[in-house]
């Protein structure tokens, strides 16, 4: 694959990944996180993030890795 339409696949799915991410998490944390404590919600964004974080970095490597010949 072209790296050019690599770069557009890996940001389309970077931009609609995030967007369903964001709901999933949302929905989870609106429904097992009320009445928890603060550090609860701390941890659990916390954990989150970083969820999102190794996946987004899994995507970005696959974008800038050089074309197989």
């Amino acid at each position: 694959m072209n790296v050019r339409i690599r770069k557009l696949v890996g940001t389309v799915l970077f931009a609609a990944g995030s967007a369903l991410y964001f709901l999933l998490a949302i929905s989870i944390a609106i429904a097992r996180l009320p009445g928890t404590a603060l550090s609860v919600h701390l941890l659990f964004y916390f954990a989150s993030t970083l969820i999102w974080v190794f996946f987004g970095a899994i995507l970005i490597r696959w974008m800038q890795s050089p074309p197989r010949c």
